[in-house]
Order: C-alpha cells, then sequence, then structure tokens
C-alpha cells in the first residue's frame, strides 16, 4: 500500500503567490481610503516582508527640497538624513528625468550618496538599489526607492514589473488625497451651501436609476463619487441583475467626461471572431465582407467612458491587445497601418471571480493588476431588504406608466415581495412585477397575486394568468354554500412556519406529499417553503427488519 505525497510549492510558485497578495492587499488599502501615509507605509512593509525589496522609501518636494516622507525599515535618523536637492544624487535624478534608474551594485555608482542609510549597516556582498517616479495627473510628484540584494531567486524584470505596478498605486492614493484635501477646503470655505449640495446629490442618484438607502449600497456609492472625478479604472463586481451598468453610468456622469460618449460593451455577446474588429475597428478590405471603414467602441469612446461588461468573458487573445491600449493608449484598426491615440476612461464589470480565472489560465494576471485598481462591490438585493420596497414601489409607478396602468400594490402584497430571496437580484424582481402588472384582472396587486407569481417564479413556471384578486371583506350571508375552490390558496411564507412545517416532516417520516396534505399545501408550496426557509428535511427513517 502506497501513500500519496502532495509536493510543496516551488520557490516561484511561492513568489508568485507572494506577489498576488501583495497587489491585493495593497488594492485593498487603496479602496479603503486610509491617510496616504498609512497606506504607503504599509505597501513598504508588504515590499519587505513578501518579495525581499527592502528599506523603501518615498521621497516627496520638501519647499525648495527633497525628504523622505515615509519609510519602512528606516530608523527616524535615516529618515531625517534623507533629504536631497533637486538632481542630487539618484533619487534628484528620477526627480527630474521622470525615468527608473536602477543601480546594479551601490559600491561602484558614485551617485549614489548612501545619506540615508549607510554603507556599513547593509549586508555585505552585492546590494543594488531602484529608484522610481510617482506619477500623479502627469506630473512627477514623488520617489519610490528600495534596495535589492542581488542574490535573488526572483529576476530583476519581475521586480520592476511589480515595483511599477505598487509606484502606480501609490500615485493614485496621492491623488484621492488631493482631491478629498481639495473638497474639504471647499466644504469649510462654503459651509452655508452644505445642506443644499447634499439634497442635491440625494435627489440626483433616482436620476441614475439607482434606488435605495441601505449602508451597502450607500457604501458602493460614496465608494464611486470619490473616484468619480479621476482618471482611475474601475472594476465593478457583483452578481448579475445588481445594476453594475447604472453604476458605470453614474460614474461617467459624474466625472469630467460627462459632456463625451459613454459606449457599452457587452463582452458576453459578441462572437469572439469579431472580437477585434468590434472594439478597434478595420479599414476597407481588411477581410472579406468589409465593405467599408468601421470605427470601433475605442474611437466611439474617445474622450468619454469606455463599459466593458462581463470582461471575464474576454478571449485571451483579444486581452493581449487590450493591454497594450491600456498601456499605451493607442489602437491599430485591422487592416490599418498607423497607430491611433485615444483618451478612454475603462470601466470594467463583472460577476466571475476573476483571480479563480487567472489560475485557470482563462485571464491574464497583468491585465487584472491594469483593471482592478478601483474595485467597487455591488450588494446583492437580498443583502438590501430594505430597499425592496422602494425599488418596488418605483418599478411599479414607472410600469403603470409604460403600459398605461394604474395598478397599486397592497402592504400584504409587498412584505410578500419583500420575504422573496431575489437570486436574479433587481432584474428579477423587475421582470415579475412587469409580468404582474401585464397580467393582472384588477387595479391591485393583493397578498394572493403577489405570491402566487413568487411561487411560480421559484419554480420556474410561465406566469400565465394570475388569480382573481381576494376580496377585502366576506359578503354577507345568503344561506347559500359557496362551492369549493378547486385551487388551494397560496399564503405568505412566513419564519414562523419553520417549526410547523420540520414538525409535520418528523410526523410524517420526511414524506412531503404526506407532509404537504397535512399542512393543506400543495407539494410545489411546500418544496417552496423548505427552500425559502433553508429547512433541512430530517433523513427517513430505516425499516426495522
Amino acid at each position: 500500500m502506497s501513500a500519496t505525497h502532495t509536493d510543496p510549492a516551488s520557490p516561484k510558485e511561492d513568489l508568485v503567490e507572494h506577489e498576488q497578495l501583495l497587489i491585493r492587499e495593497s488594492i485593498r488599502l487603496l479602496s479603503r481610503g486610509l491617510e496616504p501615509e498609512k497606506a504607503i507605509r504599509e505597501m513598504l512593509h508588504l515590499l519587505s516582508e513578501l518579495l525581499g525589496l527592502n528599506r523603501g522609501r518615498v521621497v516627496l518636494r520638501d519647499g525648495d527640497a527633497l525628504a523622505i516622507r515615509v519609510a519602512y525599515g528606516l530608523t527616524r535618523a535615516e529618515v531625517e538624513r534623507g533629504r536631497y536637492a533637486p538632481g542630487e544624487g539618484i533619487t534628484g535624478r528620477v526627480m527630474l528625468s521622470g525615468e527608473t534608474l536602477i543601480v546594479q551594485d551601490i559600491d561602484d555608482e558614485p551617485g549614489y550618496l548612501a545619506r540615508a542609510v549607510e554603507r556599513r549597516t547593509l549586508p555585505e556582498g552585492t546590494v543594488s538599489f531602484i529608484a522610481l517616479p510617482i506619477i500623479v495627473d502627469r506630473v512627477i510628484f514623488g520617489v519610490l526607492g528600495v534596495h535589492r540584494l542581488r542574490s535573488r531567486q526572483r529576476p530583476l524584470g519581475a521586480d520592476l514589473q511589480i515595483l511599477h505596478t505598487i509606484a502606480e498605486l501609490m500615485g493614485q492614493i496621492f491623488k484621492i488625497n488631493q482631491l478629498i484635501e481639495k473638497r474639504t477646503a471647499l466644504l469649510k470655505a462654503e459651509n452655508s451651501s452644505l445642506k443644499a449640495a447634499l439634497q442635491q446629490r440625494s435627489q440626483a442618484k433616482p436620476n441614475w436609476g439607482i434606488i435605495g438607502e441601505s449602508p451597502q449600497l450607500v457604501s458602493a456609492l460614496d465608494q464611486l463619487e470619490q473616484v468619480a472625478t479621476t482618471e482611475a479604472t474601475v472594476l465593478l463586481l457583483g452578481e448579475s441583475g445588481t445594476g453594475k451598468e447604472l453604476f458605470a453610468r453614474a460614474l461617467h456622469l459624474q466625472s469630467a467626461r460627462r459632456d463625451q460618449p459613454f459606449v457599452k460593451v457587452n463582452c458576453a455577446a459578441i462572437p469572439e471572431t469579431l472580437f477585434e474588429a468590434e472594439l478597434f475597428g478595420h479599414e476597407k478590405g481588411a477581410f472579406t465582407n468589409a465593405h467599408q471603414q468601421r470605427i470601433g467602441r475605442f474611437e466611439q469612446a474617445n474622450g468619454g467612458t469606455l463599459f466593458l461588461d462581463e470582461i471575464g468573458d474576454l478571449p485571451l487573445p483579444v486581452q493581449v491587445k487590450l493591454l497594450r491600449v491600456l498601456q499605451e493608449r493607442v489602437i491599430e484598426r485591422l487592416g490599418g497601418r498607423g497607430e491611433i491615440p485615444v483618451d478612454v476612461r475603462i470601466v470594467a464589470a463583472t460577476h466571475q471571480d476573476i483571480m479563480s480565472l487567472v489560475r485557470l489560465g482563462q485571464f491574464r494576471l497583468d491585465l487584472y493588476y491594469r483593471l482592478n485598481v478601483i474595485p467597487i462591490r455591488l450588494p446583492a438585493l437580498r443583502e438590501r431588504p430594505g430597499d425592496i420596497k422602494l425599488l418596488v414601489r418605483h418599478f411599479v409607478s414607472q410600469l403603470n406608466q409604460r403600459h398605461q396602468r394604474n395598478i397599486l400594490i397592497t402592504p400584504p402584497a409587498l412584505s410578500s415581495l419583500v420575504s422573496y430571496p431575489w437570486p436574479g437580484n433587481i432584474r428579477q424582481l423587475y421582470n415579475v412585477l412587469e409580468r404582474i402588472i401585464l397580467l393582472s384582472r384588477s387595479d391591485e396587486i393583493d397578498e394572493a397575486t403577489a405570491d402566487y407569481a413568487l411561487i411560480t417564479e421559484a419554480q420556474g413556471q410561465p406566469l400565465e394568468a394570475l388569480p382573481a384578486p381576494t376580496p377585502s371583506a366576506r359578503p354577507e350571508s345568503t344561506g347559500e354554500t359557496a362551492a369549493p375552490s378547486a385551487i388551494r390558496g397560496y399564503q405568505p411564507v412566513s419564519g414562523d412556519d419553520r417549526a410547523q412545517i420540520l414538525a409535520a416532516l418528523v410526523q410524517h417520516g420526511s414524506n412531503k406529499s404526506r407532509t404537504a396534505k397535512a399542512l393543506n399545501l400543495t407539494l410545489r408550496q411546500l418544496n417552496y417553503r423548505i427552500e425559502v426557509l433553508g429547512i433541512a428535511v430530517p433523513p427517513k427513517p430505516k425499516n426495522n427488519v
């Protein structure tokens, strides 16, 4: 008998995992809105602990000089010594030129001053130093510098790539902080108009179709507003039907690009063979049936916002070309010979776990890093039940106008709609309400009508005709016995039913047919309640022999 042994992860695999963890944690720090120095110091800490890029420091302008503002692995005295004149040393040269400088061996480079960190405090052997510019709005804002030991398993190119990404994230942190400081100063100067501005913001949200007051939704909206005026790429995450396109449009409308085009591309709806022509366009004669020139979506969105919905379905060959556009801001039409500059802000969205796709080899990690600068998660409808009433009233009013109806919804019916889990989120809620309004036999949506619609929705049945509305009051007795209904009444599901259903299941040996009959329910009604209430059906008892 042989035992199966799992091979330990290779050092290379460990480094890749550390790199992914570094990026995820850095993006999380960015999205948390921490103070810049606290967030950046934690990034430097991660660079040191995970990748071995030690004694990181960020140098910023301090009057007419340059000074270390944030550091990890440096003593207070070393930080205080880290002051440079413009153009002085490696740090000063990077600040002037905006170019990355790599010192392969600090002992052989006269320009390396060893002012902050003395050579005797560093390990023996070859020590390198890498300095990169931190760019904010195309202006050199600061310098990121780290020490690197030559005896490393990671290639220099891998370290440079990760350092460029971290420098970009730091630039975004400084940019967001500038915007916050500017907004705070403006609010202090115009305190008298704060109430009116808040009311205007509150009134503006329904115009985008974003309805709700739940903390999860407000948090997502606050994140969106915080980055709307920046040029940062935003990745909207959430289940299908949570309103990602509405959020993308809201982001566009709050940005400086609001008067320019907003172009949507559904990556899940385009055949793979047409992706390149759809995104980048083509010249006349580029392929069979290319009878005239066509402008692609990137050019259509020039100056505005391009919304790439379901980005997880983008084919790998197109991912390579999209990455080039994001890096170089130029495109090439199919059959074209020249590069065309484009100025487009990217907003991407997906309901998939992109990192899982990366591990499966279906999505490029470097493209994920480019897209996942500002991730915003949209809450599922079941996470914000308090908003369902607002959405129902909004949609009923909207659908009444659309279909020339005048239908009202009763409070009991509204309670039934709120209690449903809504796996399809807002899109499913809208579709169910539209069917109810179109097929309703009266001007009122009562409890029985709502329950019938929800049960058939859960069972995947078509909503062919709704039952007649339940009378609001019983008629006076006429001495005649009403004929029994052939259809059992549909009662709303209540959490109080859990104990009764479970007791009946136990009493009837987990036989659902007998249990349903005892509770005066159909088998489908019983299964629906078991699913909604999350009841674990007890195992059937074994026959004694």
